[in-house]
């Protein structure tokens, strides 16, 4: 067991004028602009927030961040996660608090980086896996018929290569977290890069030039596809309660104007209900939470937060984490006012919210002690827990890649176009189940030649191509698509081995069409 838990508060730098926000969204816009300027969307819905003595502070300010600095020490917060913005071609943006920080050395913050890996747009746009920031505030100066703002694509050696090299100063500060020599870097959506075990390869290299023992990476919003690529992974919270707990319309409860509103003691009952895994996984946690600043209607309200509930629960998840060996605590947020997601003093409760830290500390190992032999049997179980959650991973992952292919479909975009202007005209499939099956059929219609197939199953396979077991040694080809999406790290490794130089997962390849 962890004597002594360091929390660690996702932190957002939203909070300075930028020439991209003046364009996008109108002169002066910050994370101020949606609080400010929020409403109640029905009767006892608290907006606006007013932060303490209505201190709408610039994060270029040195004395604010010190000022955030000694409210840290005061209630024991470790150090914050700044949210790290890096897109396609080295495109950065809100970059200046973290390299601010870097110049400050008198400011005794512990940081780590999140690198919040998705393309910016527009609330409009037809792009997946996007950020529409603040829908509310769009001028309409966006003429991309994409309406992508800025494009996260991930590049090759060269990309990674510069990006650690952005990273280094901050990873070489004294300030830095770091875990067994390892500077901690966190990912938020992992399973968007499918370059990732090679971009994490060629970090860990440089890393280890640096006299680092590697970097440490820590998945939120990830699943056990890419498990064992990651050091760890994080729950990030609330939102994988909401999808998990509500995860459709029908579930939330509704108010007069609002269609999705959740209960504070639902959502943080399924947080720590959660079943401790024999992964190593950070149990996440959250204050409280109000999206409708930037969303309006669109948006999710969790409704029933007080101080005094979030200290109760923050001891309980200080339990769970230490039970389950961890060191770090992660909690959103410190300042998403947006999300009414804060820990800084308001003027409703000012510090009651950061008073639930010392509390917390003092009170978890009575926590743990009432849980010991629910624990004990937990532990009993995790294999099958495991197994199981394997099997809803698998099924989640083949809904979502169904789901993008018939979208794709009905935009009229076939993935053949994609591999031919990319000259990929002979191709082998890894994998010969449902995905294949349904990959092999439409090809097949389209100026491709499927050469051969590779499936653990081959001997029993009847196809009217060649297939192939992983094991043997395999013709050329100009790609080989690998349709086995929740194991495509592993397999493209296995593959490279042999000696394949181009590999594709069938999910990267709908997400690029």
């Amino acid at each position: 067991m962890i004597d002594t838990l360091k929390a660690i508060a996702m932190y957002l730098p939203q909070f300075h004028q930028v020439d991209e926000n003046d364009i996008w969204w109108g002169k002066g816009f910050t994370e101020w602009t949606t609080v400010s300027k929020a409403l109640p969307l029905y009767q006892g819905h608290e907006q606006p927030k007013y932060p303490l003595k209505h201190n709408y502070y610039n994060l270029m300010d040195k004395e604010t961040v010190s000022r955030q600095a000694d409210l840290m020490k005061i209630y024991g917060i470790y150090g914050l996660c700044y949210y790290h913005y890096w897109f396609k071609d080295g495109q950065r943006i809100l970059e200046k608090p973290a390299e601010n920080l870097l110049k400050w050395q008198d400011i005794d913050m512990p940081f780590c980086f999140c690198w919040a890996n998705e393309s910016w747009i527009c609330s409009w746009s037809n792009v997946r896996n996007g950020n529409a920031w603040a829908g509310k505030f769009e001028t309409g100066s966006v003429q991309d018929n994409n309406g992508v703002l800025l494009e996260q694509k991930y590049g090759d050696r060269k990309n990674w290569r510069e990006h650690f090299q952005y990273l280094l100063p901050f990873f070489r500060d004294e300030r830095y977290i770091k875990k067994d020599n390892k500077p901690v870097f966190l990912i938020y959506k992992p399973l968007e890069i499918f370059c990732l075990s090679d971009m994490l390869l060629e970090w860990n290299e440089l890393a280890q030039k640096e006299n680092f023992d590697g970097v440490y990476i820590i998945g939120a919003n990830s699943d056990r596809r890419i498990s064992d690529i990651l050091d760890a992974e994080l729950i990030h919270e609330p939102q994988a309660a909401l999808l998990e707990k509500y995860c459709s319309e029908e579930m939330f409860e509704k108010r007069n104007g609002m269609n999705r509103v959740a209960l504070y003691d639902d959502v943080w009952e399924h947080i720590l209900g959660r079943e401790i895994t024999s992964k190593k996984v950070y149990y996440g946690g959250f204050c409280r939470y109000d999206d409708t600043p930037r969303k309006g209607t669109k948006g999710v309200v969790i409704e029933g937060d007080t101080p005094e509930k979030f200290k109760l629960y923050l001891s309980k998840l200080y339990a769970k984490n230490a039970a389950a060996g961890n060191d770090f605590i992660f909690i959103n947020a410190w300042n998403e006012w947006g999300e009414g997601m804060y820990l800084e003093p308001d003027e409703k409760y000012g510090n009651e919210y950061l008073k639930a830290f010392p509390y917390a500390r003092e009170h978890y190992p009575l926590e743990i002690d009432s849980k010991s032999s629910v624990e004990s049997r937990v532990a009993d179980n995790k294999k099958t827990i495991d197994i199981l959650q394997d099997k809803v991973s698998r099924y989640e992952s083949y809904w979502r890649v169904l789901h993008k292919w018939l979208s794709l479909k009905e935009e009229g975009k076939e993935l053949s176009v994609y591999l031919l202007c990319r000259g990929h005209k002979n191709i082998a499939i890894y994998g010969l189940g449902m995905l294949g099956r349904h990959l092999l059929k439409e090809l097949l219609y389209a100026q491709i030649n499927i050469i051969y197939g590779i499936d653990q199953n081959a001997n029993n396979l009847k196809f009217d191509i060649p297939i192939y077991s992983p094991s043997e040694i395999l013709p050329e080809a100009d790609i080989v698509v690998v349709t086995v999406i929740c194991d495509y790290h592993s397999i493209a490794a296995q593959l490279k081995a042999k000696g394949i130089k181009t590999i594709a997962c069938l999910e990267e390849i709908i997400d690029e069409c």
